[in-house]
């Protein structure tokens, strides 16, 4: 994989009588969570689904204004994506070699799935503050420090993200499911992604239909431009083996204006045995949510990996009792070595810095979480929890295919920084005591 390490500073200062100002772009960025390292590696996760946004005023200093966030799914099991960041970046300072005794970082927020907050996040992750200063570096400690990140979940986040990004060179990796519509709209530079043979995942779900002769089939996909290129390319091998499409669903996200006739839906659906969906979780949601609320049963569902419905907090008898019939598609994943074992030893006393934490604990063992004296307060909860003993359909201990992702992004910013490391001992100028970030323009195959 060909990754980009770099950074750049910002530099540009408000200068007034002499005296340096920072000026919050809003007052309502959230927390992150920062551990510190030789190098740093910034992280852009979504633990919740809201229809909240924050708005930037004209002025942009200090009249903001917010609009409280209603959640409509709160993704407990999405913190596993973070887990499995800490735990790559756990496993890479333990092993002397892949960074010459350097240790890696992170520096991760939450920004749901609202775009405002993933501009924020990247703001703050080049300016080291929350709320961020735009072009300007608060804490060259921290930033001087950052060499990529990953993010975001979805096409729109990370479009949004690169955006910041790549002004300042910073290279992203995104863990959201492969979009080619990433390598065109965004403008100076595209983020790294996991690529995805679509042509053979479209060849296994046609000789499914074949082997089962369901030939009568229904399409559900996300109203944008990756649902239409689903729809044009599953329809033509679906017609070209025979297959009719029964009809075609074009769903908007769950937080956006719907624009689904329900009632021709519901008619199309109950006589339509087989139904095959693409999309993520997210961009999907509003179809689960129908098909709970109106109790719609005996339907096939056909889809991939990318919808991974047990991360939805429902019961877990209601999500079998809907789509426990469906079948998915995904490429091979190896387990992660050892990250279930991490997993059983997660505790809110062995991470005391994690902002995100206390709430899953909350959620997850039913127990309050109170501030005072400057520290989240657990001794309400099981002292000795452990996300293990969590049924199914709170906490899922497999790897989810984002979670590996991450993981795997993380081993390639380490292999790519090891390279670079390797070039400068190889050089003799390794600098033992004070190493800098590798500069915006190095490159490294």
């Amino acid at each position: 994989m060909k990754l980009l390490i770099a950074f750049s500073p910002l530099v540009v200062l408000i200068l007034f009588q002499e005296h340096i100002s920072c000026y919050y772009l809003t007052k309502y960025a959230s927390s992150g969570y920062y551990q510190d390292a030789d190098f740093v590696i910034g992280g852009l996760f979504s633990l919740r689904v809201t229809d909240g946004n924050t708005f930037i005023s004209r002025s942009g200093i200090e009249d903001t204004s917010h609009i409280p966030e209603y959640v409509f799914a709160d993704l407990i099991k999405h913190y596993q994506h973070i887990l499995a960041m800490v735990f790559a970046i756990e496993k890479i300072n333990k092993d002397p070699n892949i960074l010459f005794n350097k240790s890696l970082g992170f520096f991760l927020f939450n920004v749901n799935f609202i775009e405002m907050k993933a501009v924020e996040g990247s703001m703050a992750l080049l300016s080291g503050e929350s709320p961020p200063i735009p072009n300007y570096s608060c804490r060259p400690e921290k930033t001087d420090k950052l060499v990529a990140v990953i993010g975001g979940i979805s096409t729109s986040i990370s479009i949004q993200i690169s955006r910041v990004l790549s002004l300042y060179k910073v290279p992203q990796i995104s863990y959201a499911p492969f979009d080619q519509i990433l390598g065109t709209r965004v403008q100076l530079q595209s983020p790294y992604q996991f690529s995805m043979h679509t042509a053979a995942l479209y060849q296994g779900i046609v000789q499914l239909m074949l082997y089962f002769t369901w030939i009568w089939v229904g399409l559900v996909v996300p109203d944008d431009m990756r649902g239409e290129l689903y729809l044009r390319d599953i329809t033509e091998e679906m017609i070209s083996h025979g297959i009719c499409v029964a009809f075609a669903e074009k769903v908007t996200e769950y937080s956006s204006k719907n624009t689904v006739n329900w009632k021709r839906f519901m008619e199309r659906f109950t006589l339509t045995p087989v139904i095959i969906t693409f999309g993520d979780t997210h961009s999907l949601l509003r179809i689960v949510y129908f098909v709970i609320f109106y109790n719609l049963l005996g339907n096939v569902w056909i889809t991939t990996s990318d919808w991974y419905i047990t991360t939805l907090p429902f019961e877990q008898n209601l999500i079998y009792t809907h789509f426990g019939g469906g079948l998915s598609f995904s490429f091979h994943m190896d387990e992660i070595l050892g990250f279930k074992d991490f997993l059983r030893s997660v505790q809110p006393r062995k991470y005391p810095h994690d902002i995100f934490i206390r709430h899953v604990w909350s959620s997850l063992f039913g127990c309050p979480h109170y501030y005072q004296h400057r520290l989240w307060d657990l001794s309400q909860c099981e002292p000795n929890g452990s996300l293990s003993t969590r049924p199914l359909h709170a906490w899922d201990m497999n790897t989810s295919p984002m979670s590996y992702k991450v993981h795997a992004a993380v081993y390639a910013i380490a292999q790519a920084l090891h390279e670079e490391l390797s070039l400068r001992v190889e050089g003799d100028s390794f600098d033992k005591v004070i190493l800098q970030a590798p500069h915006p323009w190095k490159k490294n195959t």
